[in-house]
């Protein structure tokens, strides 16, 4: 029995056999020995195949069409078909533009429509097609779903008025065609779609649909016509499916064949129509009785198969397994859930026993079952394992099995429901696991769903330290540590919320006060309106599991005997800086340490003392470091130093590298306390620059390596750069230092002067210029030297060499009456002014030498005044009331900012030489120098412009209002002598 297909009583079938032999008598058997006059017909075709369709050539095929081919070659007919929609086929037929529409089931609204044949040509009835993934097994499945249907259909108003006295509620889609509704069901415009069982089954697998085993309106398929017009037509066709239902013609079992459908009973065989002679001697009242009868029939059959629908409809609708077996316990029914669930069609179990669908074992205590129901009457309610022979699976059910009785109560046969309760008892036995795992697993609770706790295990409990009487009706906050703030619970009140769990470390505290690290699970469980009610957790103290991952950590990343990272984690680092450093563009280096001759220390005293000089070791390397570097261990003896966030210039890198590398040779040069005694140690140091090594670990690394044993060939003790240009550049600027030391100690540095003029008074003072009269390689360029001075600290003492210098200068031009009024200005470096004795050291010089400090001029620039701009104001207030004047150098080049200018104890500001170099030819330089004139007048400040070197320059300074100069159109730096020589030739610009 198929999914969904009504059988009729024989009985019911055999009466309606007779009705409609009576009904015949009265419509007349002379009528159908009737001949069709040959003539041309119009049939309308529609998409709705196998039935009727027209085929990729363009041409009408399907069941139907072939059928009437049969009767219009036997009536001699001219077929004409015309293609068109459903709905336009019925309009154009009730028009009269067709003469005959092929496969329309008969309806009371289309009889008054349409004229029909007497005879079904096919029956049929209707299915539900549901999307591939859809759950549609039943009709209340169907609620608030959208399903395609179409439009004008007979199964629409069937299936509405089926809905509507089951209160199911759905949203029909109206199609022009059985085709579009499939496609609305393919496109996710609607979840389920009607047609024919015949239609469906033959675009399921195109459309992706699928049966949902849903069935109903049984009905039978004809030939109709335009009211009237066509008697002799229809008269034809009866005919012709009387020989094809009695079996005369065989060519109707063939077309159905060919189009893969069984052939369908209801034909009368010819005995019928032999008792139809007898039947015409009962006359009158035979036909009156007759009528009455078929009425009769027709009433109850009617009534029969409205039931019979229903039942099948309510039977596949519902989720049991309902079946019916005989007493030679072969099945006589089975409902849809029942075939699906056997994998079988209705023919295939309709008349065979268990043995075709179960194992051995299973059909034998079925049987045993059955026997108790048939045999003694018994209504049995038992559960039955059952194991599938085709695919083997074993499942449980609850079966209930009825006898069902004749009226003399007699057993005919069984129905039985069973339903699969395989997850239930899947279920129970895993709430007795639960039950027990709860009492045996580490820290469970379950609490409500304002989070209270319901129930804890004695797990929880130990764990906790709290007792269970305790616990219940507090929240797990009762357990929290403070170390996860707020927005921690609150993410994991969000995970609970979207996606129903929640897992992860947490920091708990137990009753006594002692905190411990914990691995937190917490499920939520929802009643299936999808409400919370419940939340269980597991809780597991992970204090062991964290010390080993911490123990593990350690050992694969740090070097257990310093306690310095391993090459592992270095490498790792390294490469991250690289990266960074990549991103950033800042510098980097690496420093290769290698410490010299340990080698005949783990010798001559043994690896403890070798060992104790590497903890010793490694401690000092991470004290010559800033916080952010990185000290390794490689393995041995060698070290490795990450230096981040260096200069990006090479060469400034390169110069901040050597000085760590410096300050760890000379740490590690000092002695080492082993086992009680004095011990000496001394390394070599390759220095390796990110720069050079293109963002590769291992290029850098060999770098290193080769910089290292370049230190060692020089002599140990010392540090090499692996680029043969920066280890020149390095050991250039380290010549360059020492002889800066030299040069201090032995007196190599002199002061040459610059005068600055004045229009009106000539020559009113110098600047003081620092030079290096180097032994071997003369005079050395400021430019060279300064920067290196800078760098390695000795400004400092340079600049204090420079002002003790220059105030005995002004000592000298002050016994003079021609110099006694010349001031002179000496440079102050940042790193001079912010030396903690500056102010100390400037009165001192003074006192020293006696100069006068009113004729002392200080220049400052502007990059010195950004830095800590109270201090800086603090410190020339001092000096200011001792009578020392200040310059602002380079004024206009820097970040100058008039609301901290107007504090500043200046008494002149300097145009830079920049601005005076195009002053003539660029007109923004003129406007700046003019502006800075102007802000100096406004503020009661001198204004002198260095820079100067052509008359017209000077005149165009004059123009603007700054009369004081310097500059080589008054004479290039000298000696003091020679600035006098050129104050007494200075002519005054009128």
């Amino acid at each position: 029995m198929g999914p969904g297909v009504y059988q009729f009583n024989r009985h019911a079938a055999g009466v309606l056999r007779w009705v409609v032999v009576i009904s015949l008598l009265w419509v007349g058997v002379g009528a159908i020995s009737a001949s069709a006059a040959p003539r041309e017909l119009r049939v309308g075709v529609y998409s709705n195949e196998p039935k009727v369709f027209v085929d990729e050539d363009g041409k009408a095929s399907g069941i139907f069409v072939d059928l009437l081919q049969l009767v219009a070659d036997r009536e001699q007919w001219t077929l004409k078909f015309v293609l068109c929609n459903w709905q336009d086929c019925l309009e154009a037929l009730r028009a009269g533009r067709l003469d005959l529409m092929p496969d329309v089931a008969r309806s009371p609204e289309r009889e008054a429509l349409y004229d029909f044949h007497a005879l079904p040509v096919l029956h049929s009835w209707s299915q539900i097609y549901r999307a591939q993934g859809s759950a549609i097994h039943s009709l209340f499945d169907l609620q608030g779903k959208r399903v395609a249907v179409l439009k004008g259909s007979v199964q629409r108003a069937t299936f509405l008025n089926m809905m509507d006295s089951f209160g199911i509620q759905v949203s029909l889609v109206d199609a022009p065609s059985l085709i579009e509704a499939f496609a609305l069901v393919q496109r996710g415009e609607a979840d389920a779609v009607i047609a024919n069982h015949l239609f469906g089954n033959f675009h399921s697998v195109r459309y992706g649909v699928t049966d949902s085993g849903i069935v109903f309106q049984p009905a039978t398929l004809f030939f109709a016509t335009t009211p009237g017009r066509n008697a002799e037509v229809l008269a034809a066709i009866d005919r012709s499916v009387q020989d094809w239902r009695s079996g005369a013609d065989p060519a109707y079992a063939e077309v159905l064949r060919r189009w893969g459908v069984q052939a369908q009973e209801g034909g009368m065989s010819p005995l019928v129509w032999w008792s139809l002679g007898g039947l015409l001697v009962f006359g009158l009242l035979a036909a009156l009785t007759a009528l009455v009868l078929r009425r009769q029939v027709q009433e109850r059959t009617r009534h029969l198969q409205d039931s019979e629908q229903k039942l099948a409809t309510i039977l596949d609708s519902v989720g049991a397994f309902i079946y019916i077996k005989g007493r030679d316990y072969r099945y006589q029914y089975a409902n849809h859930h029942t075939l699906k669930l056997f994998g079988k069609a209705a023919s295939e179990v309709v008349g065979h026993d268990d043995t075709a669908v179960f194992d051995a074992a299973t059909a034998a205590q079925l049987r045993a079952n059955d026997r108790r129901v048939l045999e003694d009457g018994e209504t049995l309610e038992a559960e039955e394992v059952n194991t599938q022979l085709v695919t083997g699976e074993t499942r449980v059910y609850l079966s209930i099995k009825i006898p069902l009785r004749h009226a003399d109560g007699s057993v005919h046969a069984l129905c039985g429901i069973s339903t699969d309760i395989t997850e239930r008892r899947k279920a129970e036995e895993s709430l007795q696991i639960a039950a027990t795992v709860f009492e045996s697993f580490e820290g469970m609770i379950v609490t409500g769903p304002d989070q209270r706790i319901l129930k804890a295990n004695q797990a929880y409990a130990r764990l906790t330290g709290y007792a269970v009487e305790e616990l219940v009706g507090q929240t797990p906050r009762l357990l929290h540590s403070g170390r996860q703030d707020a927005a921690f619970y609150a993410a994991m009140k969000t995970a609970l919320r979207t996606t129903g769990s929640w897992q992860g470390e947490v920091w708990n505290r137990r009753k006594d006060g002692t905190e411990y690290p914990a691995w937190i699970t917490i499920t939520t469980v929802r009643s299936p309106e999808g409400e919370v009610t419940h939340y269980v957790g597991t809780q597991t103290d992970i204090s062991s599991r964290k010390a080993a991952e911490e123990e593990i950590r350690l050992l694969a990343f740090y070097d257990p005997l310093t306690g310095l990272p391993n090459r592992r984690l270095m490498t790792d680092r390294l490469q991250h800086s690289l990266a960074a450093s990549a991103r950033s563009g800042t510098g980097g280096a690496l420093l290769f340490v290698d410490l010299d001759n340990f080698k005949d220390l783990n010798d001559t005293q043994g690896h403890e003392l070798g060992d104790q000089l590497l903890r010793q070791v490694a401690a000092r390397l991470s004290g010559c470091v800033r916080m952010g570097d990185t000290v390794a261990r490689l393995g041995g003896d060698e070290f490795i130093v990450l230096l981040e966030g260096l200069s990006p210039h090479a060469a400034e890198a390169a110069a901040q590298a050597e000085t760590v590398g410096r300050t760890v040779l000379a740490a590690l040069s000092q002695s080492y306390l082993l086992g009680g005694l004095s011990h000496h140690s001394a390394c070599s140091i390759g220095i390796a620059l990110y720069a050079d090594a293109r963002g590769s670990v291992d290029e850098l690394l060999k770098h290193g390596d080769m910089a290292m044993y370049q230190a060692k060939g020089a002599g140990r003790n010392t540090l090499r750069f692996f680029d043969p240009r920066t280890q020149a550049d390095v050991t250039a600027r380290t010549l360059l230092e020492a002889g800066l030391r030299e040069g201090l100690r032995d007196g190599h540095f002199l002061l040459h002067y610059q005068a600055q003029i004045n229009a009106h008074q000539g020559v009113v003072g110098a600047e003081a210029l620092v030079r290096w009269q180097h032994p071997q390689r003369g005079l050395v360029s400021p430019a060279e030297f300064i920067p290196v001075a800078e760098a390695s600290g000795l400004i400092v003492p340079l600049g204090t060499w420079i002002l003790r210098t220059a105030c005995q200068q002004l000592v000298a031009w002050g016994q003079d009456e021609r110099t006694a009024h010349w001031t002179l200005a000496v440079n102050v470096s940042a790193r001079q002014f912010r030396h903690s004795h500056f102010v100390d050291e400037v009165l001192g010089v003074l006192e020293e030498t006696g100069a006068n400090p009113r004729r002392l001029k200080l220049e400052l620039t502007e990059t010195l005044l950004l830095d800590d701009v109270e201090d800086t104001i603090e410190r020339m207030e001092q000096l200011r009331r001792h009578g020392v004047g200040f310059s602002l150098d380079d004024f206009g080049t820097g970040y100058s900012s008039l609301s901290y200018l107007k504090r500043l104890p200046l008494d002149q500001l300097k145009i830079d030489q920049g601005f005076v170099r195009d002053l003539l030819t660029d007109a923004d330089d003129a406007s700046i120098a003019r502006t800075i004139v102007t802000l100096a007048h406004s503020m009661d400040l001198g204004v002198i412009a260095e820079g100067v070197e052509t008359c017209e320059q000077r005149d165009m300074l004059i123009s603007l209002g700054c009369l004081t100069w310097q500059g080589y159109l008054f004479g290039r730096p000298g000696p003091a002598e020679a600035l006098q020589a050129a104050a007494a030739a200075h002519v005054v610009v009128p």
